[in-house]
């Protein structure tokens, strides 16, 4: 995989508060953070990009044009997962060093005030997953602040297009029965068990088999 489809992988992460393998701390969360919570996890949950898009501070979203909006109604049709009951909340300060990683792919029009953190884990697997959310607070009430992409991450995403296409390709060519195994597999959010099958299938690598698996995943849902 090419460097520049690992950089929009990273940002459309970001970008969409895609799951991340990581966990964060049960810390005391105030109510109205996790009221703020509740709500934002129904609407990614509910997959109705308007009412995610309901979550975000309005101005902090400036940055989708015309010009790019496919780029952004591409990212967010790659979401596939749900976050689980029992997820865990850490509010926590903004982690500047992050930001500034990242300052060459994404920024912000709304200077974040905090971080959330969404960690979950899916009963009787072990995958796991995190929402990482930058917050505003503004008229008494909690938004997400939406991070937006720079114009050498859109250029990257729209470059890697073939790339891409070229998992999502594979992916639809894949036999029975492995097909069925796999799909299976995935419903029940075992994605880690799913790679590691097609890899042992295939003979192949296993960054292979995790964007293989991925696309399949984008198409199952």
């Amino acid at each position: 995989m090419k460097a520049s489809l690992r950089q929009a992988a990273c940002v459309a992460a970001l970008i969409l508060a895609a799951p991340l393998n990581l966990r964060a701390q049960n810390t005391p969360v105030p109510p109205d953070v996790k009221a703020f919570a509740a709500q934002y996890v129904a609407a990614y949950n509910s997959h109705d990009l308007a009412r995610l898009e309901s979550q975000y501070l309005p101005q902090s979203r400036a940055c989708v044009t015309p010009a790019n909006k496919d780029v952004y109604e591409a990212l967010s049709m790659q979401r596939s997962d749900s976050v689980p009951p029992g997820y865990l909340l850490s509010l926590m300060p903004v982690n500047d060093g992050n930001l500034k990683a990242f300052a060459s792919q994404m920024y912000f029009l709304a200077k974040p005030e905090r971080e959330l953190h969404i960690d979950y884990q899916y009963p009787g697997t072990v995958d796991s997953g995190q929402l990482l959310l930058w917050l505003v607070r503004q008229n008494g009430r909690w938004m997400a602040d939406f991070p937006c992409m720079t114009a050498d991450a859109i250029k990257s995403y729209r470059d890697d297009a073939p790339d891409r296409e070229h998992y999502k390709a594979i992916a639809a060519a894949i036999k029975e029965p492995l097909r069925s195994k796999l799909i299976a597999m995935l419903r029940l959010h075992k994605l880690g068990e799913a790679e590691t099958l097609y890899k042992q299938v295939t003979g192949g690598d296993m960054q292979t088999a995790t964007l293989v698996v991925s696309a399949l995943n984008e198409q199952v849902y």
